[in-house]
């Protein structure tokens, strides 16, 4: 019994080891037994070490869960990056990034937890979760939008931070409220086109009229 709670066969070569691996434990815990569920006893058998031995690294279950939606978040950043790369210019960049964000949110459930915590009533819980989310999108555009000042493409006079934090409110608005009007993916970058991108670009690229809806006369 001693040797499970001493995470098993392979002693952790460092700090970030034992958390990773602890990390590693309470994703595949969310897994098996759903996020709400899943207590710091779960983690720790499934890490094969005591309950005392998660709290060494963790201050309880709140910190496990974040680990594990921030790190997730990295890993689609990641992914966000290669597809950003794709497009030739700023403007577009900007508002397929925003469209591929929102999609992979819908369609992934921790991040889903991190970007709309309403949607679990859990992540809203968790002490530090919109400061790092907000830290991880800074963190992430602050560069980007650098090279765009540095190239001529953002707006001028623009606050990099405060440009970042638009974009990541934009995200959170189209996650978090659905209406009234719901839009194909062509409508919705027209949408950003015409209403976030000129706050962000220098030259914003024109942009086609939505087509005008008909209307029945009144009789």
């Amino acid at each position: 019994m001693a040797q499970q709670l001493r995470w098993g066969e392979e002693i952790p070569a460092d700090l970030n080891d034992a958390r990773r691996r602890l990390l590693d434990a309470a994703e595949a815990c969310f897994a098996q037994f759903g996020v709400a569920k899943t207590t710091v006893e779960d983690v720790a058998a499934k890490a094969k070490v005591s309950r005392a031995t998660v709290y060494r690294y963790f201050d309880g279950r709140d910190e496990v869960l974040l680990g594990v939606l921030l790190r997730e978040a990295g890993r689609f950043l990641g992914k966000l990056d290669k597809r950003i790369k794709r497009e030739a210019d700023f403007a577009t960049a900007i508002a397929d990034g925003v469209l591929f964000t929102v999609a992979a949110v819908r369609a992934d459930p921790h991040l889903a937890l991190l970007f709309a915590p309403d949607a679990a009533g859990i992540t809203s819980e968790i002490a530090g979760a919109s400061e790092a989310l907000f830290e991880y999108n800074a963190d992430f555009l602050r560069p980007r939008l650098e090279q765009a000042r540095a190239s001529g493409d953002l707006r001028p006079g623009l606050d990099i931070e405060e440009a970042a934090e638009w974009i990541l409110r934009t995200v959170l608005s189209l996650l978090s409220v659905k209406g009234p009007v719901v839009r194909s993916e062509s409508a919705s970058r027209r949408f950003l086109m015409t209403f976030l991108i000129p706050a962000l670009v220098a030259d914003p690229p024109a942009v086609t009229p939505r087509p005008r809806r008909r209307t029945t006369p009144l009789r």
